[in-house]
């Protein structure tokens, strides 16, 4: 394969993975900006999310696209017949794996992966047994209770934590 196509795909396997990240955060920012000076906690009109998700995927193609370009004119240019770099073939493969390692850290921060935390816990028993919403109490109370409220606000149900947890077990 020449190099031009090695380093193409190179700079393409972790360009992936550096360019969702990049979309990602762009969609933030842009999304914070909607909602700070445009629209609020109001509804938003349609042409607000579809431009959001149009922001999105193209600066996710234009920056994987831009990645692969240049992985293939780093590529294109050292094509003089010596074999690959294995230097860069481990640099993109620790590269991958680093983006890798950020993106299951995230999701692992925000309770996506993991052990469930209490306040989602709470929150699945109190839909399931019909009521409006749920709460904790502070963090540092030092007290694992659930409590569910109807739909004005009234605690209906107080439960602790321990008895819900031996629930689902069962």
């Amino acid at each position: 394969m020449k190099k031009k196509f090695s380093y193409a795909l190179l700079f393409a396997i972790p360009g992936l993975g550096l360019a969702m990240v990049g979309a990602f955060f762009v969609f933030g920012t842009a999304a914070g900006f909607f909602w700070l000076t445009l629209f609020g906690d109001n509804p938003w009109p349609l042409p607000a999310e579809k431009i959001l998700s149009g922001l999105f995927v193209l600066v996710f193609c234009s920056l994987w696209c831009g990645l692969v370009a240049w992985g293939y004119h780093f590529g294109n240019k050292r094509e003089d017949g010596t074999p690959l770099n294995r230097k860069h073939v481990w640099l993109s493969a620790g590269a991958t794996a680093a983006l890798l390692l950020l993106i299951i850290l995230q999701q692992f921060s925000v309770g996506n992966l993991g052990p469930r935390s209490d306040s989602l816990i709470c929150s699945d028993f109190c839909k399931e047994k019909g009521f409006s919403a749920s709460g904790l109490p502070p963090r540092d109370s030092g007290q694992r209770i659930c409590s569910c409220y109807d739909r004005n606000g009234q605690v209906t149900v107080t439960v602790d934590m321990e008895e819900i947890m031996t629930e689902k077990s069962d």
